[in-house]
């Protein structure tokens, strides 16, 4: 009677293989990103890094007046803040005048003249101007958690370090794209941000990124990066960082916020922008992507099919509850440490429908380079 009570058909011993081994894959991703969230945090060193605070601006006046005085009053001793004026034809001009009459690290620099590579020559400009041994790349929109946000970044541009990724919040934002933005920005975090464990670290925006000058002076700054018209400086650091060389800030504290509206073309262009830059991404990169997001897809149609065909159907589905539960708790206390709340069940049904939303947007993408062709 056991015997007969433990027979399998073909199908389900096929469908619970699947099951099993694509809910230890998914495990193995849920422990990395554990290790993430509940890493102890990075406290300040006595010896403080220099830094420089890069931002290019073009027609951002109004909201430079915000942005700025919030920077240029950080509780830190060694910094300055460089804004790159990007052929602006508003009144930044008059803006940066005031400000810098006000605080004295506050340097400017402009760009008078529009180019193939706009986005990275005014990166360079900026980098040049920059005189301290660290970068970190901010928007003319940037909103800090308070005057101690530098001095909490600090704590990660460490000896032996060369590259921090930092988290970027779009809770401040308006309009219909804010919660689609929302939503893609947190769910990269929790894919990209453990990649680090495996050696693989990915960057996710180039804004509250942090890398040495010297490596951009050493590496010939974006020489390489200059077939693709965006994403320079991610690309740049891409090709440099590895687990020893870089670190993930992954806190509230260390977090910057961006204000202002967001359109429904604001998500679609960020997901555009991602889906691109994979495409650089080095094969291993693209495997541990692809490895979470197929295994996530078979784990799910073969509990289906599972559930319809075999009598263990509870214990099945009592599998596959547990890796339910436990990622849901962790999304729970990512968005706590990071600031970001009110995400995680949207971000959860987004993340299940992530093959089909990347799949409808790489297909509307090669539509468009299609029609480019036939022009």
């Amino acid at each position: 009677m056991l015997t007969d009570n433990l027979t399998f058909s073909l199908v389900e011993l096929i469908g619970m293989a699947v099951l099993a081994i694509g809910t230890l894959i998914q495990l193995v991703y849920l422990i990395s990103l554990a290790s993430l969230i509940f890493r102890k945090k990075q406290q300040p060193s006595s010896e403080k890094p220099s830094v420089s605070l890069i931002i290019t601006s073009r027609n951002y006046a109004e909201e430079l007046k915000e942005t700025l005085p919030p920077l240029l009053e950080q509780n830190y001793p060694n910094y300055e803040v460089i804004v790159v004026d990007d052929c602006s034809t508003d009144h930044t001009d008059a803006v940066l005048r005031v400000m810098k009459s006000k605080y004295l690290q506050l340097k400017t620099t402009i760009v008078k003249q529009e180019t193939d590579f706009a986005n990275a020559l005014a990166l360079t400009v900026g980098i040049r101007a920059a005189t301290n041994d660290w970068l970190i790349f901010l928007d003319p929109q940037v909103v800090v958690p308070g005057s101690g946000w530098l001095d909490a970044y600090s704590a990660y541009l460490e000896p032996g370090k060369d590259i921090v990724f930092g988290y970027v919040n779009y809770s401040r934002t308006s309009g219909y794209g804010r919660w689609w933005t929302r939503i893609e920005n947190f769910t990269l975090a929790l894919r990209y941000g453990p990649a680090w464990f495996f050696g693989l670290p990915m960057p996710i925006s180039n804004i509250n990124l942090a890398y040495r000058r010297k490596y951009f002076l050493e590496k010939r700054g974006f020489a390489a990066q200059l077939d693709t018209p965006f994403g320079e400086n991610e690309m740049f650091v891409n090709k440099l960082s590895r687990k020893k060389n870089s670190a993930v800030a992954f806190g509230a504290a260390t977090s910057v916020g961006i204000s202002g509206p967001l359109m429904y073309y604001d998500w679609m262009n960020l997901k555009k922008k991602h889906l691109l830059l994979r495409r650089k991404f080095s094969v291993s990169q693209r495997f541990y992507l692809s490895l979470d997001m197929v295994s996530r897809i078979l784990t799910d149609v073969a509990l289906l099919v599972l559930l319809v065909i075999s009598p263990y159907r509870f214990w099945i589905l009592g599998i596959w509850a547990f890796r339910f539960l436990l990622e849901f708790i962790l999304m729970i206390v990512a968005s706590n440490r990071l600031g970001d709340r009110g995400l995680v069940l949207r971000s959860f049904l987004y993340r299940t429908c992530l093959p089909l939303i990347n799949g409808w947007m790489s297909w509307r993408q090669h539509i468009a380079a299609e029609r480019k062709k036939w022009k």
